[in-house]
């Protein structure tokens, strides 16, 4: 291959210019085809401490990738003002020119963080003022989470729990020797041990599941190391009490139902009607929690009387804070329609309309219809016609509509022939709405995996090249 494919800077550029004609095969292939797009943004830092913003195109209907990663750009500063001018720089670079952004750009999605989603000034706002036909949409992952904080603040007793579990993370991740000598009662007790993270913290709920599974799974050792130190008797007292299994049982069965929701919700070919159904569903299972014990709140009595439990002697001591089981699912419950199933998060001129999103995603969808209200009158369903227009700004011809009404009742028993292809092509085009912007997260951690110390001269452009 001779001396000169060897140096690093020919690599460099090798990697630069395949990457260059992918990107310009892809989104060349985007702009033919006059797909609609929804852009998908987050903003972090690299371990050198680079701002930087990560761009994602979420597109429908396409024998592409539903999600595609576009760009990683470094930041001359971290407000809205400069993030907003590199996305659109990036977007006009990569051959979307403001007439296309204006007739298919559909939505901008990212976490709730205000320099993103403010009301005032925020990109999303700055979008909305040059292409005034997008949605501006809350990751629901984000929200989920904030779900949880909500529910920590409202219940006082759990931020007890979050202490106490706090300290246990602190005691073995500051010291070696701690951890040590609980490895070696984990051994005696022929039990494994996990690492124990922090629960309930700022990290994703599928996390504070792993920790508090870890700690009802080293239980045993926990309170036999804690029990022989004099300075951690008030700890061991509290691992003998069974009030506090209860609870730590009961948070297991919580974190599990939302940590299944939030993976459900990062899957990349997600739409906001299938959602909603994750959604309503995983209410439906707190609902259900209220009236019967979770699956590992009825482990409790087995567990507590088996030979690895042989050596705590459980009591009820009433004067520790309980959590306040039923107060806190109907706390879960409230929070998850307020902050997951309602859109007022969702940045709007018109609060009014936010609140009716989720019935719009449904409008296009037969299975969702009360008959009588669609057909007779019509005025109902053109009603929201109108609604469907000013929230998602998608013009449906009536005529169109009535169309599809009259096929679909014409064709009840083969869907397929009551197609209206202006009705389907609309519905194509809303799926295209991110819901999530779990994508662009993964993709930091990749930047950073790339990132590696002998890889600390690589520019951002760079990093991105390598990504895609």
């Amino acid at each position: 291959m001779g001396v000169g494919l060897h140096s690093r800077k020919t690599a460099v550029k090798i990697v630069d210019h395949i990457a260059k004609d992918i990107k310009n095969e892809i989104f060349t292939k985007i702009i033919e085809q006059n797909l609609k797009i929804c852009v998908i943004v987050d903003e972090a830092s690299t371990i050198s401490n680079k701002p930087v913003v990560i761009i994602f195109l979420k597109i429908e209907d396409s024998d592409l990738s539903p999600t595609i990663f576009f760009d990683l750009v470094e930041l001359e500063g971290q407000g809205a003002e400069q993030i907003y001018a590199s996305l659109l720089k990036s977007l006009h670079d990569g051959g979307f020119d403001n007439e296309y952004l204006r007739n298919n750009l559909i939505a901008f999605c990212s976490d709730g963080a205000s320099v993103m989603l403010g009301r005032n000034s925020g990109v999303g706002i700055r979008l909305r003022n040059d292409y005034p036909n997008i949605v501006l949409w809350h990751c629901l992952n984000h929200r989920l989470q904030l779900v949880l904080d909500d529910s920590v603040n409202d219940i006082k007793q759990v931020n007890h729990f979050k202490i106490f579990m706090d300290k246990i993370y602190t005691i073995f991740h500051q010291s070696n020797k701690n951890q040590m000598q609980l490895f070696k009662i984990s051994e005696e007790l022929g039990q494994q041990i996990l690492k124990i993270g922090r629960v309930l913290g700022p990290r994703w709920a599928a996390c504070s599941l792993r920790s508090a599974l870890a700690v009802w799974r080293s239980y045993p050792a926990l309170y036999k190391y804690f029990s022989s130190e004099a300075k951690y008797s008030g700890m061991a007292a509290c691992l003998c009490n069974k009030h506090f299994l209860e609870d730590l049982a009961l948070m297991i069965d919580i974190l599990q139902e939302i940590s299944l929701l939030s993976n459900a919700l990062q899957a990349r070919s997600l739409t906001l009607k299938k959602a909603e159904q994750l959604i309503k569903r995983t209410i439906k299972a707190f609902e259900m929690l209220k009236e019967n014990k979770g699956t590992y709140e009825t482990k409790i009595d087995v567990r507590a009387t088996s030979d690895a439990f042989k050596d705590i002697h459980f009591v009820e001591n009433n004067k520790v804070i309980n959590l306040p089981r039923q107060k806190l699912l109907e706390t879960v419950i409230e929070n998850m329609k307020k902050r997951v199933m309602s859109c007022d998060s969702l940045t709007s001129k018109n609060n009014e309309l936010d609140d009716k999103i989720h019935d719009l995603i449904n409008f296009l969808e037969p299975n969702s219809w009360n008959i009588e209200e669609v057909v007779v009158p019509w005025r109902a369903a053109e009603e929201k016609l109108r609604e469907f227009d000013k929230v998602f700004h998608h013009e449906i011809s009536i005529n169109d509509f009535r169309d599809y009404v009259e096929n679909v009742l014409q064709n009840s028993s083969n869907p397929a022939k009551a197609e209206v292809p202006q009705i389907v092509q609309k519905a194509k085009d809303i799926n295209a709405i991110a819901v999530s912007s779990a994508e662009a997260e993964r993709e930091f951690s990749r930047m950073n995996i790339i990132y590696l110390n002998k890889r600390s001269f690589l520019t951002v452009e760079n990093v991105a090249t390598v990504i895609l």
